[in-house]
């Protein structure tokens, strides 16, 4: 018994000292302003290399973490781009809804593969993310299951009916694989999470999210002007106030860099 209260001390204790230092470092960062490139984009993305990504309507852009353009990629065949994957910086993942199509690309934002949804079958696909095994995840909104897939379309992992787990059908905007957990966020529900078997595991009560991050074990989410850091585990929420917050669209964050994205420009600082 003492074993096991030992083994509950220390995870709590884990938990408390990675929440403090989160907080530690919200309170005393200050940032330092890189660069600025001109550019409208629709989003904003950092990868784990801080590698940053600028998504239009029909257009891609890459730039390194001081704020310098690296490289560009556009396609026009498919219509708008809809959703951006950076989680896998080796195997960018971009959706364009219109079409139900997906593009990999490599990290010079060349094509690798292209997925057709009407053509594996689904007519009803809102909400896709790159897996770390190279295959695909996405939510079924005919049968309201999560599925994983390779590029030949065959299932490798599914959820159970979310419509009878839940109690009602979600209709996901974002999802993203991070940590050994898949995120489906659907702003009426909230955050449902799963693990790498497709179980459905809890829903994190966040409401009204287009976009998130998992950073450090915590949700991050732009709102209000600040980017906000959210404790699944404490239900903590902490705001880390921004450089700038004059006609802010978007601001992403990395382990070691920031990104404001405005209506013509982005903004890059390091901290």
């Amino acid at each position: 018994m003492s074993v096991v209260k030992s083994e509950i001390g220390r995870f709590y204790r884990k938990i408390t000292v990675r929440w403090l230092l989160f907080v530690v470092f919200v309170i005393t960062t200050s940032f330092s302003f890189v660069a600025t490139y001109e550019t409208k984009a629709n989003l904003i993305a950092v990868d784990s290399f801080s590698n940053f990504y600028a998504m239009s309507d029909n257009r891609l852009q890459k730039f390194s973490t001081d704020g310098k353009f690296l490289y560009r990629y556009e396609e026009y065949r498919f219509g708008k781009f809809g959703t951006l994957d950076v989680t896998n910086p080796l195997k960018i993942m971009v959706f364009y809804p219109d079409f139900m199509t997906v593009t990999t690309l490599d990290r010079f934002l060349a094509p690798i593969t292209t997925y057709n949804f009407f053509n594996l079958g689904y007519q009803n696909i809102t909400a896709i993310a790159s897996s770390t095994d190279n295959r695909l995840w996405f939510y079924d909104n005919v049968d309201f299951k999560l599925k994983k897939i390779d590029e030949a379309g065959k299932i490798f992992r599914e959820s159970q009916p979310l419509n009878i787990i839940i109690g009602e059908a979600p209709s996901p905007n974002f999802i993203i694989e991070k940590d050994n957990r898949v995120y489906v966020n659907d702003p009426e529900i909230g955050i449902l999470v799963f693990d790498l078997f497709g179980g459905y595991s809890k829903t994190i009560p966040l409401k009204g999210l287009k976009k998130f991050q998992i950073l450090k074990e915590q949700v991050i989410y732009f709102e209000n002007n600040s980017i906000n850091s959210y404790n699944p585990t404490t239900f903590e929420s902490v705001a880390l106030a921004l450089p700038d917050t004059s006609n802010i669209q978007q601001a992403v964050l990395e382990k070691d860099c920031l990104g404001i994205l405005k209506k013509d420009h982005i903004d890059f600082y390091k901290y």
